[in-house]
């Protein structure tokens, strides 16, 4: 008999992981604490990445036989859509970007829109009919008017014909509040999930999100902040001390910063914990 859980039991072992993938409880101490709740966060987010990852390359897979509209290719879209409630849709486009199907229903008005309307996202797709690999966008506005980000896997038949392609887009919040949020309260640090051009797509606490170290005014006064950028600009992990003021009195305090990466097909996110280690 299968076994079902009820909201409250799942919620609980949900609680429990975040435990456990913290590493501990309680707030840290030592940098090699931080270092140690960074690579577990990292590890649960890479396993949310690669789990979608793997879902939208089987809807390719999938969608290269039944064709890039009809009712059995919505009914894929769907499917994915209710495995990953953090999801804003799923659709089939074609191979220039112009969406033939979406899902859920409430997004299906967006059929017949041209995604590529900027110069970058011609270039995206213009790349990605040219490498035929899937691909993971840096944050962008898209037609549905929110800033998000979206994985796309081309449809390739067995006669190796690009038939369009299938994306995921979602808010990188909507992906990492749970584990990331969670993790820095029990664990009483900061962590910013960055792109390795400097711009915070995600904030536990929300003050620094869509900011970019390299161009907001905020951080132009603190170098060491801004060495340590650079270096994670070209480091996938590492560590540092820098000056910059405190969350909870706005002096200037020392600060540690421990990074690790996650990613998927050449596009990386640097998640920077940050405490102010023997205070």
């Amino acid at each position: 008999m299968k076994k079902t859980y009820s909201p409250l039991i799942a919620a609980i072992l949900a609680a429990v992981l975040i435990i456990m993938i913290s590493g501990c409880t309680g707030k840290v101490t030592t940098e090699k604490e931080l270092k140690s709740a960074t690579e577990n966060i990292q590890v649960i987010l890479q396993s949310k990445l690669s789990n979608l990852n793997n879902t939208i390359a089987e809807a390719a897979k999938n969608i290269s036989k039944s064709g890039v509209q009809g009712e059995e290719t919505l009914k894929i879209l769907n499917g994915v859509c209710k495995k990953y409630s953090y999801l804003v849709d799923c659709t089939v486009s074609d191979p220039y970007g112009k969406i033939i199907s979406a899902a859920p229903d409430s997004y299906r008005r967006f059929e017949g829109t041209d995604t590529a309307t900027t110069e970058t996202s011609k270039k995206f797709f213009a790349e990605s009919a040219k490498i035929r690999k899937p691909m993971l966008s840096t944050i962008f506005r898209a037609v549905e008017d929110i800033d998000g980000v979206v994985l796309v896997w081309p449809v390739i038949t067995e006669q190796e014909e690009l038939l369009g392609y299938v994306s995921a887009l979602f808010k990188p919040e909507d992906l990492l509040e749970g584990t990331v949020s969670s993790a820095a309260k029990i664990r009483a640090i900061k962590v910013n999930v960055n792109q390795v051009d400097g711009t915070t797509i995600y904030c536990s606490n929300g003050t620094e999100t869509g900011k970019n170290l390299f161009t907001d005014e905020r951080y132009k006064a603190y170098p060491d902040l801004l060495t340590m950028g650079e270096r994670m600009k070209v480091q996938k992990s590492g560590s540092a001390t820098y000056t910059f003021p405190s969350d909870k009195t706005g002096q200037p305090v020392k600060k540690t910063g421990v990074w690790a990466t996650i990613g998927l097909h050449d596009t990386e996110w640097r998640i920077l914990s940050m405490a102010e280690l023997g205070n």
